[in-house]
């Protein structure tokens, strides 16, 4: 296995996918549900939209609306499979928004205690 600051994001959503798989279902029903509040109105999110160089708000809708995509078409193959997992939801430029999305969920009362910190040790842009 490769250092974590060695990993990119795929070997990194396989990581935390093959660590805490009982989490992964809860994960992927926050990211549909943030990805729906998203694409149901985007215009608010236009509106509160702060300056990014790198990304813009019609980014930002296309990678909601992609991972309820990616969501929909896999189902329980998501939970099931770390490679897909990894593969589908954590690839390219998508992963801005999913590990957002995973950053987000590891704050909920929801989340495990051991995703919360598997998340922030992962994801971390501090390593």
């Amino acid at each position: 296995m490769s250092a974590l600051h060695e990993m990119n994001n795929v070997q990194k959503a396989k990581l935390i996918c093959q660590l805490l798989p009982a989490d992964i279902p809860g994960f992927l029903d926050f990211a549909k549900a943030l990805s729906n509040s998203i694409t149901a109105d985007p215009d608010g999110l236009r509106k509160q939209w702060t300056e990014n160089p790198i990304i813009g708000p019609q980014h930002w809708i296309a990678y909601a609306t992609e991972t309820i995509r990616v969501i929909d078409e896999c189902g329980n193959k998501l939970a099931r499979s770390p490679k897909i997992f990894s593969d589908q939801l954590f690839d390219g430029m998508l992963a801005l928004y999913t590990v957002h999305c995973l950053q987000q969920y590891a704050k909920q009362k929801t989340a495990s205690e051991k995703f919360k910190l598997a998340a922030d040790l992962i994801f971390s842009s501090r390593i």
